[in-house]
Parts: structure tokens; C-alpha cells; sequence
């Protein structure tokens, strides 16, 4: 059954909020793959904060018209659908990506993340990075070694003060201690 014109409105202005409120957008191919496998990624993706939805091409392009997604555009070939993640991009990629491990006939194509088109070798990477928390983590960590460095130095030369100190005073009790054994016999 056709759609009609105002279906395709509806689902136009549907598609463009997506993509307005997305921190990244992926093209996949689904060709092969059964309804409850696709039900089962559209939970993965809901999972990390986004949306599967397959759209049509004429559509698509439409919603990506700018000429800063010409490299987009030119995946819109095909049976193709889109995830859009307002959350964090990396989780969304990685559910992608693991999805397209387990079933052979999907495949993801192209990417938008943060407003760049990224290519499926590019979304593969972002794939193998951490999750944001760890990656902070990472950071604060890179962050804080050259202070706590300084401060394990200088601890050091406090503590290294003690031990003088406490050797100087260990030699006068022993010293003291040896003193009235060796006095002189009258």
C-alpha cells in the first residue's frame, strides 16, 4: 500500500526531531535479518538511549540535505535503517556493532557523530573505545599522576628526615648506655 503524502509528512517531522535531538545517527543495512532479531536490536538500541527506526530513502534525504552529509547520502542505497542515540554515541555504536557480529547479513554503513560523517571503519573504532565514565576515569588519572609523584617525593624526604633523626637519637641512648660501663677504675 502506498503512503500517502501526508504519512510521509508525519513521518518527515518524526525523523527530523530524531535527528535534531541525536548525538549520532547510524545507517545499517538490514537485509536478511528477521523480525525478531530486529526487535531484539531495537531493544539493544532503546537500551542506550535511542531509536531504530528503517526509513525510507527519498526520506532520508530529505532529513540529510545539507552538503555537509553528501558522504552520508551517498550509503542511502537499498533497504536502510537508521539509530539515532541522544545518549552517549559510543555505547550506541557498540550495541550496533555487536549486533552486526552476531548476524551476518547486518551492516552498518555510515555514521553522524556530533555532526561529522563517519564511515563504518571510523564507527568501528569509536566501537573499541571505553565507555565515557572509564575514559574520565583515564583521564583523571593522567591528570593526577605528576602531583602524586611530587607529593610521594616529598614524603619521602620528610620520612628520610625521620629516620635521621630517629638514628641520631637511637646513637645517643646507645652511647649514653655505654657510657657508665667505661668509667675509669681508681
Amino acid at each position: 500500500m502506498p503512503t500517502t503524502k501526508e504519512q510521509k509528512s508525519v513521518t518527515l517531522d518524526e525523523v527530523n526531531k530524531m535527528f535534531a535531538s541525536a548525538q549520532a545517527v547510524v545507517l545499517s543495512d538490514f537485509r536478511g535479518i528477521t523480525v525478531e532479531n530486529i526487535t531484539q536490536l531495537r531493544r539493544n538500541v532503546r537500551g542506550a538511549k535511542g531509536k531504530f527506526k528503517v526509513v525510507k530513502n527519498t526520506l532520508a534525504r530529505r532529513v540529510f540535505s545539507d552538503a555537509k552529509y553528501d558522504a552520508f547520502r551517498a550509503h542511502l542505497k537499498g533497504p536502510n535503517a537508521l539509530a539515532f542515540g541522544e545518549g552517549d554515541p559510543v555505547e550506541l555504536i557498540k550495541k550496533l556493532k555487536d549486533f552486526e557480529k552476531a548476524n551476518q547479513n547486518f551492516r552498518v554503513r555510515s555514521g553522524i557523530v556530533d555532526g561529522q560523517v563517519m564511515s563504518a571503519e571510523e564507527l568501528t573504532v569509536l566501537a573499541t573505545l571505553p565507555a565515557r565514565p572509564v575514559l574520565y576515569a583515564q583521564i583523571m588519572s593522567l591528570l593526577n599522576a605528576p602531583i602524586s609523584g611530587v607529593m610521594g617525593v616529598m614524603d619521602a624526604q620528610v620520612r628520610n628526615f625521620l629516620y635521621l633523626l630517629k638514628g641520631i637519637e637511637d646513637k645517643a641512648a646507645a652511647g649514653a648506655e655505654a657510657a657508665p660501663a667505661e668509667t675509669p677504675a681508681s
